[in-house]
């Protein structure tokens, strides 16, 4: 069990990053690949990767205890976004942190690559840097960055029409908020963890890689609370999508991974296209009417419009049909 306490400092302090770290998906992924207890989209993406993981991931996995804890250094803050400024960081660890935190999961007799980390050598941190470089790639999918996206668009509505109170009281099924105390039961007994934020406030990070909430307190670091994101009909692949037929397949991609908004950036990396045609789709759906940019120091930020938000929901429903369509010229260029 996980018992968070808020203080009235720490409602107004509450957050999420506006994309996925790179870090957290990496280890997050890493210990769905040895988790039994996973949801049903972890599964599907497992067995679509299990066969690519290589022997130069192994130093990753060497830091994922068999209860599924990791240590903190492996998902530090990382100021910026981008996978290679968060390896820096990662591969920079001091060794008495290492020490410190794999203490009491070391074997009597670590191996190699675990005596090299613990002595700062330069090997061991490279090593590290290539196993989370390799996994990240697979743990960076395009339809884990639209769950991403959608269950952040999830909680905007939370917030909209009731405030902090409706988002804390509607994070999972086994997360109860009563006010000051958020409690995650989780599916295994055990001890309890208690976290006072005491003004910290809190960061909350869906991931579609757990089914179990996780939380980071570490000293001098805001906390960080890991729960699983929303199960969202969107994301069954298994039905037929009436958007891609009107729109075009990629196109209703990037329409679903605008739910939250996004640069053009953030928008190639959780659709998996190239910022050339990230642009070019964007475009032909501002010309709809199915979405704004907005311009700001040179970074174009991109959301939708209501007609859009219209769409999808009709599209999740199975009523397409009544909402209006947009103009013939997008019906006409389809990319796939």
């Amino acid at each position: 069990m996980i018992r968070i306490h808020f203080t009235a400092a720490d409602l107004g302090r509450v957050t999420f990053p506006a994309e996925p770290h790179p870090l957290w998906d990496t280890a997050l992924a890493a210990r769905a690949l040895g988790d039994r207890a996973i949801p049903p989209i972890a599964r599907r993406w497992r067995r679509h990767i299990g066969h690519r993981i290589r022997p130069s991931m192994r130093p990753l996995f060497k830091l994922i205890a068999p209860t599924g804890q990791f240590p903190d250094f492996l998902t530090p803050e990382v100021p910026g976004p981008g996978l290679e400024p968060a390896v820096e960081i990662l591969m920079n660890t001091p060794a008495d942190v290492v020490r410190d935190e794999l203490g009491r999961w070391l074997p009597a007799e670590p191996d190699p690559f675990m005596q090299g980390l613990l002595s700062g050598r330069a090997g061991a941190r490279r090593a590290l840097g290539v196993a989370v470089h390799e996994l990240h790639q697979y743990a960076a999918t395009s339809e884990l960055q639209r769950r991403y996206g959608a269950d952040l668009a999830v909680r905007s509505r939370a917030v909209l029409h009731g405030g902090v109170d409706a988002l804390l009281g509607s994070l999972h099924p086994d997360v109860e908020w009563f006010t000051p105390v958020l409690t995650s039961y989780g599916l295994t007994g055990g001890s309890t963890l208690d976290i006072h934020l005491n003004g910290r406030g809190l960061e909350l990070y869906p991931s579609s890689l757990t089914a179990d909430c996780l939380a980071l307190d570490a000293p001098g670091r805001r906390p960080v609370l890991v729960y699983p994101c929303a199960d969202l009909p969107t994301d069954d692949l298994a039905t037929p999508d009436a958007l891609a037929d009107l729109l075009g397949r990629t196109r209703a991609a990037v329409l679903r991974a605008l739910s939250h908004s996004a640069t053009t950036t953030q928008l190639s990396r959780r659709v998996g296209i190239s910022l050339a045609s990230t642009s070019d789709h964007t475009r032909v759906l501002r010309s709809a009417g199915l979405l704004t940019t907005h311009r700001t120091n040179g970074t174009a930020l991109h959301s939708l419009t209501p007609t859009a938000h219209n769409l999808l929901s009709g599209a999740t429903q199975g009523n397409l049909g009544q909402i209006p369509k947009p103009p013939p010229q997008t019906a006409d260029t389809r990319y796939s």
